[in-house]
């Protein structure tokens, strides 16, 4: 099959991608879009690769502009994993917060951290949990309790009064 010429521009694009992705040079799908007379339809165009359905596409529109096209399981699959790293990665923002802020038991804080977050969503469903300012979440929880952090600065004062 013959391959059809891109722009040096969008092919290196393409290219950088795809290494990105993790995709062979040999095994992804580049197609062009293409306009006809009628508005209402538009073509695909092979450019290089195969027409196969299983592997995501690398579709330029007229404009150069360059897009994805995958199979609906795989977009699932996607979107799922950007779930789960982002779940991880408020956890773990969580977890620093509580730390830097001396817990005397981090389960307990953790649990009382948690049973905010699930009080806030049963209020409104439609509020989004990692979209919540979590050092203010872990600072109000100090506030309201105060036995479940270390006070350093207070210890200090109560030993300077001793002495």
């Amino acid at each position: 099959m013959k391959e059809l010429a891109l722009g040096a521009a969008v092919q290196k694009q393409i290219d950088e991608i795809a290494k990105s992705l993790d995709l062979a040079q040999n095994g992804r799908t580049v197609v062009r879009l293409c306009g006809t007379d009628d508005p209402n339809k538009k073509t695909l165009e092979l450019i290089s690769g195969e027409w196969d359905p299983s592997k995501p596409w690398f579709v330029v529109d007229e404009g150069g502009k360059i897009h994805a096209l995958t199979n609906i399981e795989s977009f699932m699959q996607f979107i799922r994993s950007l779930h789960g790293v982002s779940s991880e990665n408020f956890s773990l923002k969580l977890e620093k917060a509580i730390w830097r802020n001396l817990p005397v038991d981090f389960g307990d804080v953790w649990a009382v951290a948690i049973a905010e977050l699930e009080s806030r969503l049963a209020e409104n469903r439609e509020s989004r949990i990692l979209e919540v300012d979590i050092e203010r979440l872990v600072e109000r929880i100090r506030k309201e309790h105060p036995n479940l952090f270390y006070h350093i600065k207070d210890d200090m004062a109560e030993r300077q009064d001793r002495d």
